[in-house]
């Protein structure tokens, strides 16, 4: 393309340049009208920069990646994508001095358009930036029917410039089989992949061939399509990502954590990828690693779009836990930090009457697991007014926080209470009613019975056919997701009381069945199982004395 036609080009664009440096910003807005725009403005901050693609449409958006106190470049782009502030036909170029790995891979996992080192000269963002236009410019209508969620059309589109004469072949193809995902035509997709690879080994084909084979259950053939792309280099980020999310669907739950760990070390600057990192070492108990990655999902949100009271009272429900019967100055530690988290949230100007409600409920809780009894309860009197003020205003996980301290306080009955509304109201959310379930004594969705009486049934059979060590592992698993339960808790410690007695004792069993008989200690003498809860209870102390 000629330079005449590109200054054409130019006159066409509205651009947008974000730095915190005044003098930088005036020379590369005197640099773009050199190439020939005319329209170009200024901000010095991230929070500006959002406010003003608000207000108008952005061709081309050049951002500094330190922008100093405030947003980051990085978080104005995340932001940018996550508000759809920012079009497919929008050129986004980061502009930085930083050569951190993190920085570098962070920014480029939400896909600028390309990235520039300082120092820079008229010459060296000339060639960058008209690379990237001539490129833009030849896609232009093809991203036009994406913006538009025209996925047909952009097919299409792309199949005339792959019969026709293109130098974009790869962004076409790349393109087409995207599009052909988001319609669910996985064969089509898979198709585009495979003949990639024909050609030449390109990690983008490898990764969307991973995808489809993800999106037809394919779980194997993708754990090794992921695997094959880490290998060839373990900082394609995403495809960590996925590697986890096959475990998962084959509920293999610590290599998943192991993937997400992996993706965590090569990109740790995203919030979203340390909140899901924090959730699976929740579920597999590994305390360690989930309270850093909930610190850091905190830390990583200051500024960010992704920022929630959320993450604050997850990070305290976690350190309740951990302090909870934990007399250790670890412990004390641990409940110490609870309260900072909280205070910190209580400083924060979202942090509403709900999340007031929730911090209360939390802090007697920990002052509950640390048997500061008076604190605990003038904790929950305030919890408790609170409610009873907003009760019918009330998020089901603010009623489930408040439930839950209940519990720990003894009033069992007033929780269930709480727990039935709650799942009743929410009988389709998943996340909702399975919390509600670890909760109760015993599951209150319909959805908890049902898997309450399989895991019982597999558990009885391995059990009457004395395979012990497997009805031991189907009665712990299932106890992953009914911690309460008193018929899996007692069916737990019978199974393991009756393989030491048949294969001698293990190393984790004498801790599973202190554990099992504390999640149900609270047994009243009129509950038709507290009879067998004595013996079991009896024969626990016996073996283990």
């Amino acid at each position: 393309m000629r330079q005449i036609d590109l200054v054409k080009i130019y006159a066409t664009k509205k651009c947008l340049v974000v730095d915190d440096m005044s003098e930088i910003r005036g020379s590369i807005s005197r640099m773009l009208k050199t190439f020939g725009a005319l329209h170009v403005d200024t901000v010095a901050t991230g929070d500006d920069a959002i406010e003003i693609c608000q207000q108008k449409q952005f061709d081309i958006v050049l951002c500094d990646y330190n922008l100093g106190p405030g947003k980051d470049g990085q978080q104005v782009l995340e932001e940018l994508r996550y508000r759809n502030q920012l079009n497919n036909t929008s050129l986004f170029i980061m502009i930085t001095a930083e050569a951190a790995r993190d920085m570098v891979l962070g920014a480029l996992e939400y896909q600028p358009d390309d990235y520039v080192t300082k120092p820079i000269t008229q010459n060296n963002l000339r060639t960058r930036l008209d690379r990237a236009l001539i490129r833009h410019q030849d896609l232009y209508g093809i991203k036009e029917s994406m913006d538009r969620k025209d996925y047909k059309k952009a097919i299409a589109q792309c199949g005339e410039k792959l019969d026709g004469d293109t130098n974009y072949r790869s962004a076409c193809l790349q393109i087409q089989a995207e599009m052909y995902l988001r319609t669910f035509n996985h064969t089509a997709a898979k198709d585009i992949y495979e003949k990639a690879l024909d050609e030449r080994p390109v990690v983008w084909a490898k990764l969307g061939l991973g995808k489809t084979q993800l999106a037809e259950e394919e779980y194997s053939e993708a754990e090794g399509t992921f695997k094959e792309i880490i290998d060839i280099d373990r900082r394609f980020v995403e495809a960590h990502d996925l590697l986890a999310t096959s475990y998962l669907e084959r509920d293999e739950r610590i290599k998943a954590q192991k993937a997400m760990e992996e993706a965590a070390d090569v990109s740790p600057k995203s919030v979203l990828r340390q909140r899901r990192l924090s959730d699976l070492a929740e579920k597999n108990k590994d305390t360690e690693v989930a309270l850093k990655a909930s610190r850091k999902t905190i830390k990583l949100g200051q500024n960010s779009c992704f920022e929630s009271p959320e993450d604050y009272l997850h990070l305290t429900r976690q350190l309740a836990d951990a302090s909870k019967d934990n007399e250790t100055t670890t412990g004390k530690e641990y409940a110490k930090e609870a309260f900072d988290v909280l205070r910190r949230l209580e400083k924060k100007t979202y942090c509403d009457s709900t999340a007031n409600l929730q911090s209360k409920s939390l802090k007697s809780r920990v002052s509950a697991g640390q048997h500061k009894e008076s604190e605990a309860q003038r904790w929950l009197e305030e919890a408790r007014t609170a409610y009873n003020d907003l009760e019918h205003n009330l998020s089901a996980d603010a009623s489930i926080d408040f439930a839950e301290t209940l519990i720990s306080s003894g009033e069992k009955d007033a929780a269930n209470d709480i727990l039935k509304r709650v799942a009743k109201e929410n009988p389709d959310n998943e996340k909702l009613t399975d919390k509600v379930d670890s909760l109760s004594d015993g599951p209150l969705s319909k959805k908890g019975r049902q898997k309450v009486s399989e895991w019982t049934k597999k558990g009885i059979s391995h059990y009457e056919a004395k395979e012990f060590p497997d009805a031991v592992q189907v009665f712990s698993n299932s106890l992953d997701l009914f911690p309460n339960h008193v018929g899996l808790n007692l069916n737990l410690v019978q199974a393991v009381l009756s393989d030491i007695k048949k294969n001698g004792d293990q190393p984790q069993y004498r801790e599973k069945c202190e554990r099992a008989l504390s999640s149900i200690d609270s047994l009243s003498a009129s509950d038709p199982q507290y009879a067998r809860f004595e013996f079991l209870k009896k024969q626990v102390g016996q073996q283990f004395s």
